[in-house]
């Protein structure tokens, strides 16, 4: 870049800052006005001041780094060059000219999918064809410009450098300017298609997540609001960490829940979930597959389910007819005819729908039928009188005749009102009679485990595999208001999730569409997590959906990765493909003592330090061994956290934390603290797994530690690295 164009550049940028200033003042002299402008209408008022606000709050994040990429495309048909300037927020003057062009604006797709030359873009009112003439990408700190790029003469994984290299917690602020192709393919699939992404480890898959719904809430904003739009993660650490980064994507308002943070909150009702931290380890431990907790999270379950549903229903409506005052109103056979002439749809899809229905024609077949109902209950008067008072029994005839002239709506009301119990005992009563859905011998070997379950659930404690029956349950035959009003549902580490858990998911948010985001390789809860995407696609939306992969993997250096890949290709799974980011090798570390593991640790943790690494974690295989090596440690007086499963948040430092709690996150630098052969059996595809996690953790640096063998998968690692 000659000294002439970076000097314009330069000019550029004071003055685009001076623009956004400009523009800021202007928003605050609205604000000030507003008030006065609207003095008689609220609504007007507090939307504008809303408006505004938002403005001035998203211009005042950017106005440091206002723009990071410039395109120059020629429009066909046009005689010269748009100069387009991107951000992360799109800024217009007072005479709407652009000063910034919002990342997720249409056109500026041809950043992160054009090359130089011939293309086009689809924009709202067609595709739009011209030249892309220059691509260029600006590196700016606090308003000054250190360098600019044009990406036609710069290999793409150059570009990617500064930001591969940062730190840990500096990673997402720049995310916008370094969306590559296949993410961005990702993130601009219109909100009416289904999406699943197996995505590798480091691949940047909750980026894209977050990133295609604040594409989303930006293009679809006329049709769709923020609050229809949800966020499904993994944990509570997803949740804190997404609910920091969505509003520095321009996006407020969006739900974010854990899986049974939703299924608690559909349900209504004050339940608990049972840690699941021992049984985990115990399916680790002993490689299990933990038959109940499987079938209850599989399709099968589903079918008995939709059986006992079926049985259920079929005994909705009581023996007994509507009476009033000791006469019948409407006999049992009317009230079961009409709610049973009343087929399942789309309208009428939950028992309770039906019964509401039911009882608007009951009400209308009172109307309809007044004279016959009226001589019947005359009948039954003259049968009456011959036994009681004469006074009384007409006192009475005189109130229903009131009460038939009003379509007896309140005794209909009564009726039914007790006709469905809550989900909770409905759900006790399945279990309690499952021996007459499954076969003898599933029921047999799980019997006790059944009889521990209902016991669990009528102290309100369930599992996490009874949410996906319960709000199933909850969908057939109370509804699933309000949770219809989602129109978008994003979920993270979807791989954790059985087939049941999405079938169930999508009865509930029935008016949604699903970008679901997970990685089959690192599916640690074997006895509840979906092993095929395939079976999703077909099941949940019947094939209306795509499966699309992320194989780059972006976080770790490709010394890293070639490590991890030792493991997929060990069990067969998807290998990732590292961007061309160069490091240390993985160094592999042996000790034949307790004192000399620890001493290992202390001397890399020395080493880690002296890089200024912010984030650090010690992952171990339980918390057993994370809880004593912490201990050890602090006895240096090293500070030293120990995440656990009740823990929300990560804010940075060293830590210790087990291979299935480090599923999602990222540290600067990773010490693996014992990959031996028998702590991690190469004959356990959960114990791959779990390594395989571990081993895709760090940004920069790995340090393995082992006694006796390492892992078969990096015995040829070993081998090679001496």
């Amino acid at each position: 870049m000659d000294s002439l164009e970076l000097k314009k550049e330069k000019e550029k940028l004071h003055n685009v800052i001076e623009e956004y200033q400009n523009v800021m003042e202007y928003y605050n002299l609205r604000l000030e006005a507003i008030p006065k402008i609207y003095a008689n209408n609220p609504l007007m008022l507090n939307n504008s001041i809303e408006m505004y606000s938002n403005k001035l709050r998203l211009m005042e994040k950017s106005i440091d780094k206002p723009y990071f990429a410039r395109i120059d495309f020629a429009r066909d048909g046009e005689t010269s060059a748009e100069k387009l300037y991107i951000g992360k927020v799109g800024v217009m003057d007072e005479e709407n000219n652009n000063i910034t062009i919002d990342w997720r604006a249409p056109i500026a797709s041809i950043y992160y999918d054009s090359n130089i030359g011939r293309t086009s873009y689809i924009a709202p009112e067609g595709v739009c064809t011209g030249e892309l003439l220059l691509k260029r990408q600006y590196d700016i700190e606090h308003r000054e410009l250190k360098s600019i790029q044009d990406v036609d003469t710069v290999s793409n994984d150059e570009l990617l450098k500064p930001y591969l290299n940062a730190n840990a917690d500096s990673r997402l602020k720049n995310i916008v300017s370094t969306i590559q192709q296949e993410q961005n393919a990702i993130i601009r699939e219109p909100i009416s298609k289904n999406i699943i992404i197996q995505g590798v480890a480091g691949s940047g898959k909750t980026t894209v997540a977050l990133h295609r719904i604040a594409y989303l809430v930006y293009n679809y904003r006329e049709q769709v609001k923020p609050e229809q739009y949800l966020v499904i993660g993994p944990n509570k650490f997803f949740v804190n960490y997404i609910s920091a980064v969505l509003p520095d994507l321009d996006v407020e308002n969006v739900k974010q829940l854990t899986y049974e943070e939703l299924c608690i909150e559909a349900l209504k009702e004050d339940l608990k979930l049972i840690n699941e931290e021992k049984k985990l380890v115990e399916a680790i431990k002993n490689e299990k597959t933990l038959q109940y907790e499987n079938f209850k999270v599989s399709m099968d379950f589903k079918m008995i389910l939709d059986e006992f549903i079926k049985r259920f229903e079929e005994n909705i409506i009581s023996n007994k007819s509507i009476e009033l005052k000791g006469y019948e109103i409407i006999s049992n056979n009317i009230i079961k005819n009409i709610y049973f002439s009343i087929e399942t749809s789309n309208i009428y899809s939950s028992i309770k729908r039906k019964l509401e229905r039911t009882k608007l024609m009951l009400c209308k077949y009172v109307e309809d039928n007044y004279d016959t109902i009226m001589n019947n209950i005359k009948t039954q008067y003259h049968n009456n009188i011959k036994f009681n008072s004469k006074e009384i029994e007409l006192d009475k005839l005189n109130f229903i005749e009131k009460e038939i002239n009003n379509g007896c709506k309140t005794i209909i009301n009564k009726y039914f009102n007790s006709l469905i119990p809550n989900i909770i005992k409905i759900y006790i009563k399945f279990l309690s009679s499952i021996e007459n859905y499954v076969e003898s011998c599933f029921y047999n070997e799980n019997r006790l485990k059944i009889q521990q379950n209902i016991a669990n659930i009528k102290e309100k404690r369930v599992e996490f595999e009874d949410l996906s029956a319960l709000i199933y349950l909850k969908c057939k035959i109370q509804g699933e208001e309000p949770y219809d009003k989602y129109r978008q549902v994003a979920i993270d580490e979807a791989q954790d999730f059985g087939d049941f858990s999405f079938y169930a998911l999508k009865c509930l948010l029935k008016n949604a569409t699903f970008s679901i985001f997970g990685d089959l390789a690192q599916s640690i809860y074997q006895y509840r997590g979906i092993k095929d995407w395939n079976v999703v696609a077909k099941n949940t939306f019947n094939n209306d959906c795509e499966i699309k992969y992320l194989l780059k993997s972006y976080r770790t250096t490709t010394e890293i990765m070639n490590s991890a890949n030792n493991i997929t290709n060990y069990i067969k799974l998807d290998v990732a493909k590292p961007v061309i980011r160069h490091g240390n090798n993985v160094n592999y570390m042996s000790y034949n003592n307790e004192e000399k593991q620890i001493n290992t640790i202390k001397a890399i943790l020395k080493e880690y330090e002296r890089k200024q690494y912010k984030t650090i974690a010690i992952i171990c295989k339980n918390d057993t061994e994370a809880n004593w090596i912490n201990t050890e440690l602090q006895k240096d007086k090293i500070y030293i956290n120990n995440i656990t499963n009740s823990d929300t948040q990560y804010s940075g430092g060293i830590c210790t934390i087990t291979s299935y709690l480090s599923k999602g996150l990222e540290f600067d630098g990773v010490i693996v603290a014992n990959a031996s052969e028998d702590e991690y059996s190469s004959n356990k595809n959960i114990d791959m797994k779990l390594l395989y996690v571990s081993m895709t953790r760090p940004l920069h640096e790995l340090n393995i530690l082992y006694s006796n063998n390492i892992v078969k998968p990096l015995q040829q690692e070993i081998n090679y690295t001496n």
